[in-house]
């Protein structure tokens, strides 16, 4: 079975850059920030926030982060408790989100 192209850039990716609801990834902050430009309207601005991921950081770490694909690898075949975790490890890993948002420092222009 061929994985979808979406998915194998997310995994690669080693940096994100969202603006509104939009998300462009990239193995460089460059990268990140030329797909997310590609989905953009032109002329409208919008804050962009450029930030690594697929990588542990103080709000996850690299060993929570090497868990999580390790399970996301093996998703189909996880037992109960290793469902469970990975439950568990998605959501540290969208409050680590929210909490790295919330922890950017803010620029008036």
């Amino acid at each position: 079975m061929q994985q979808n192209p979406l998915i194998d850039t997310l995994e690669r990716a080693q940096f994100c850059a969202t603006a509104d609801a939009r998300r462009g990834f990239g193995t460089t902050p460059r990268e990140a920030l030329d797909a997310l430009l590609a989905l953009l309207p032109h002329n409208v601005p919008a804050p962009i926030v450029i930030w690594p991921c697929n990588q542990g950081d103080a709000f996850f770490s690299d060993v929570q982060q090497a868990r999580l694909q390790e399970l996301k690898g093996r998703a189909d075949s996880l037992t109960q408790a290793e469902r469970d975790e990975w439950e568990r490890l998605v959501e540290a890993s969208f409050d680590a989100t929210i909490a790295r948002t919330q922890n950017l420092p803010i620029a008036k222009s």
